[in-house]
């Protein structure tokens, strides 16, 4: 029998682990309008045309992280022009991602100020320390902590007049809108929620009040910097088309990609173009 060549056999190792690497990376990445598999190249290629690039997460899943990060590091090197939306970050603590983006923060400082916002910390580390080595801005998108919980207690109608600020009309739960079912599973899987009717409601004024209010702080920013892309990186419930799509075709038809991963609640079987551009299974 003939022995291959050492140099042969370890290139041949080499090129079997990257295969094996990129083919597990995103597994499947489904086109939905025709249920066409793409690559993650191809997805940034055809994205990249949109204003708002939504992706959205279980926020302590790490793999939907690292596809978030994947797809930034793709369309950053396209060099496309971006911005990085945040969930996680209460929009009144936009001056910390300014300094941050500019290189000003140090990361001991960025991650108390992430904390103050949000838990799990290493899972964004490396999406911040790339936007930071980038210098791509960052967004704070999230409407501030005390309006959500006031009006998931007490209802959007509690608000005062300062409070709801310039919230955009839709603020309110609209319960014809198709994400309500959604909704509903989600409230309805927490065992203390059970069918009470006025808490479901406050929890969905919450939920369209963080809606609205993201779509809102997005519009914003694109009227000040037209050029740019924002990558968006929010919960599934938000980033679903029922969910902040629906509040930006509202605020004046912002073009956008919705790129979802799939989970139980939403996958393959059970979504399809109305619920995502794309749909990622791992």
């Amino acid at each position: 029998m003939t022995r291959a060549p050492s140099s042969w056999l370890l290139l041949a190792l080499i090129s079997l682990f990257c295969f094996s690497a990129e083919a597990g990376a995103h597994t499947i990445i489904t086109r939905t309008s025709d249920d066409e598999t793409v690559t993650l190249p191809q997805l940034a290629a055809a994205a990249k045309d949109s204003q708002v690039i939504v992706v959205g997460e279980s926020h302590d899943n790490e793999y939907h992280h690292e596809l978030q990060l994947d797809l930034i590091r793709s369309l950053n090197e396209s060099k496309l022009p971006l911005a990085i939306g945040m969930e996680m970050i209460q929009s009144d603590f936009q001056v910390q991602l300014d300094a941050w983006s500019a290189g000003k923060l140090s990361e001991e400082v960025m991650q108390a100020v992430f904390e103050l916002n949000w838990s799990d910390w290493p899972l964004y580390r490396e999406i911040f320390l790339y936007a930071r080595d980038n210098r791509i801005p960052m967004i704070a998108l999230n409407v501030p902590l005390h309006i959500v919980r006031k009006v998931s207690q007490q209802g959007f109608s509690s608000l005062t007049p300062e409070e709801k600020g310039d919230l955009p009309a839709g603020t309110s739960c609209d319960l014809r809108n198709p994400q309500i079912a959604f909704l509903r599973k989600s409230f309805q899987g927490v065992s203390h929620h059970g069918e009470n009717g006025k808490m479901f409601s406050n929890f969905c004024q919450a939920q369209t009040v963080r809606n609205s209010g993201m779509a809102l702080n997005m519009a914003h920013y694109l009227e000040k910097q037209p050029g740019r892309r924002i990558v968006v990186l929010t919960g599934i419930w938000h980033a679903v088309k029922y969910g902040i799509p629906d509040q930006l075709q509202r605020l004046g038809k912002l073009s956008y990609t919705v790129i979802l991963p799939e989970t139980p609640f939403i996958n393959k079987e059970n979504a399809g173009s109305a619920e995502a551009d794309y749909l990622v299974k791992q």
